[in-house]
């Protein structure tokens, strides 16, 4: 596996464009939940960071596909399709995966 094929499909505009259209989905879902979900505050709070716009997509797109073996060996099968052989359910999986550590970060980052 090369890390290059990687880095070259989180920074694809399309692949991250995808991405972005996903978290908001998930944004939104999340934006829904029972505020007795484990760490709700920080996945809420996450929540409304994408919805407002504050996250990078190419940066999610890279953490999606570094966090999900199934979606860095679609991507390593074929690089030169850049992630357009990834479905968007595995692209919504992954972020589902990754939205509570997401906002467990920008929760830490906010503290001195």
């Amino acid at each position: 596996m090369s890390a290059l094929d990687l880095i070259a499909t989180a920074s694809d505009a399309t692949f991250a464009g995808r991405v972005m259209m996903l978290e908001f989905r998930v944004a939104q879902q999340v934006a829904s939940e029972d505020p007795a979900t484990a760490d709700h505050d920080v996945r809420i709070n996450y929540a409304a960071l994408v919805i407002r716009g504050d996250e990078k997509p190419q940066l999610v797109a890279a953490h999606v596909i570094s966090s999900n073996p199934t979606i860095a060996a679609a991507i390593e099968s074929d690089p030169a399709a850049l992630g357009s052989n990834v479905p968007d359910g595995d692209i919504e999986f992954a972020l589902s995966s990754i939205w509570t550590s997401r906002g467990l970060a920008y929760a830490a980052g906010a503290t001195p």
